[in-house]
């Protein structure tokens, strides 16, 4: 009886969603971007979306992240952020409660897990309104392919030139013996991998577009330049070579440290800490080129600071490696799973620009190439318009729909820890046209465009 029960009860439900859905369909306005597609038109997921959760399955607890007890056991360690960190306005609404904790197995603490994203109404900035820093912050890093489930969740890497931990002694030994090979060994050589670093080569040819793009907008002539959060230091070094430069640097990981002195020559200003940003040095910069630090700096006012002491009046700042948030609000990939707990702002190509301009830098070129952003600003007085209404309404709605979708993407063990909610993000899904029936009633996730994934 109690199975009969559930069967009527989902198919009742399954009826109310589909007559829900064709009562929005054909009350939209052509054009309406909740409309769902032509069914023939629909890729449908392989993977089923259940109605309801089954009550008797409970929510899967976390393990501990390192088997380590956390440094800040008592929760003191949190930021909560009454205005954005990147224009001070205080207007904003929370799109998504959560980081790609919540999807995982293991977590530093229950608390982890919740940062409260919010969207600001002036800037349009996708911002942690709650973020860890101090100790908490640091055992995130000290625990990096854990919390970012890189590699399964192992404490471990494939690529030496992106290793997050500390060095050993063997680990510089054997560094140094395969960096001595330098960047340009050719195959003809019958060289194992194991002999020689394939990814210098790899990164000259990949990154090989921001030293031209650099060259083109900015032509420098002897200029003095800070790369921060450098791979390589490719970019440094065709600098120096092509425009005379002095160039320094500050990387983010021990290996990157060591194998820019060993394989470039070049000297850093110590490693980079996201969380009580320094400059240590008073510049002044005529370029300072930054990788991917938007997303992750904790807090992006110290971090515009300390680029305007050091930038000269005038100089240049070139970014790049900023994730689009295109990757998740209109390609496939999960938003909570993209939003691991290291990425605290989020940006389309405006709330980018408005960003910037909020932190006295006027933008003078910016592209979205491979769902990430490149701009090249300049030290000036711009000022930030703030985003209208209308676009403000479009980009909250984007970011509740992309929460939706990521949690009815979810494996079924981890469902159960949105339980009290499913009910509702179910309808939601079925009304905005994020789930489908298939020919059988089965309920299916739509498909979207494959996401190319940018590098963290």
């Amino acid at each position: 009886m109690r199975e009969l029960r559930n069967e009527v009860r989902e198919r009742l439900q399954q009826y109310n969603l589909l007559l829900g859905r064709l009562a929005k369909v054909v009350t939209s306005a052509p054009g309406d971007g909740d409309a769902a597609p032509h069914k023939d038109a629909v890729r449908l997921s392989a993977r089923s979306i259940p109605f309801t959760i089954d009550e008797r399955i409970a929510a899967p607890s976390w393990a501990t992240v390192g088997g380590q007890q956390h440094p800040d056991p008592e929760g003191r360690e949190w930021l909560s952020l009454e205005a954005c960190p990147l224009c001070g306005d205080t207007r904003r609404t929370i799109v998504n409660e959560w980081n790609k904790l919540v999807t995982m197995a293991k977590a530093p603490d229950s608390e982890s897990a919740r940062y409260d994203y919010a969207i600001c109404h002036a800037c349009g900035v996708g911002y942690a309104t709650r973020r860890p820093f101090g100790e908490r912050y640091r055992f995130l890093l000290a625990n990096f392919g854990e919390v970012t489930n890189k590699h399964d969740g192992a404490a471990e890497f494939t690529n030496p030139l992106l290793n997050p931990y500390p060095l050993t002694d063997t680990d510089r030994e054997v560094l140094a013996r395969r960096a001595a090979r330098g960047v340009f060994v050719s195959e003809h050589l019958g060289l194992r991998s194991a002999e020689y670093l394939e990814g210098l080569l790899k990164d000259r040819l990949e990154n090989s577009p921001h030293l031209d793009l650099i060259g083109a907008l900015v032509a420098p002539r002897k200029p003095r330049v800070l790369e921060i959060r450098p791979r390589t230091g490719m970019i440094s070094e065709g600098l120096r070579r092509l425009f005379d430069a002095d160039v320094h640097a500050m990387p983010i990981w021990e290996s990157q440290q060591f194998l820019l002195k060993q394989v470039y020559g070049i000297d850093s200003f110590g490693l980079i800490d996201y969380d009580n940003f320094v400059i240590a040095d008073d510049g002044p910069f005529d370029l300072i080129v930054c990788n991917h630090m938007l997303t992750h700096a904790v807090r992006p006012e110290r971090f515009f600071s300390e680029v305007r002491r050091t930038l000269k009046p005038g100089g240049h700042v070139y970014f790049y490696n900023e994730p689009d948030d295109a990757e998740f609000l209109s390609h496939n990939q999960s938003m909570i799973a993209a939003l691991n707990p290291l990425h605290m702002q989020t940006f389309d190509l405006n709330s980018f620009v408005r960003c910037l301009a909020a932190n006295g830098l006027e933008v003078l070129f910016h592209r979205r190439r491979q769902l990430a952003h490149i701009s090249l600003a300049r030290h000036s007085s711009p000022a930030m318009k703030p985003m209208g209404s209308a676009e403000r309404e479009s980009r909250i709605g984007a970011y509740r729909r992309a929460r939706d979708r990521s949690i009815l993407a979810l494996r079924g063990d981890v469902r159960a820890r949105f339980a009290d909610e499913w009910s509702k993000i179910v309808e939601r899904g079925v009304a905005g046209g994020l789930v489908e029936f298939d020919a059988e009633g089965v309920l299916r996730l739509v498909g979207r465009e494959t996401t190319a994934t940018s590098t963290d």
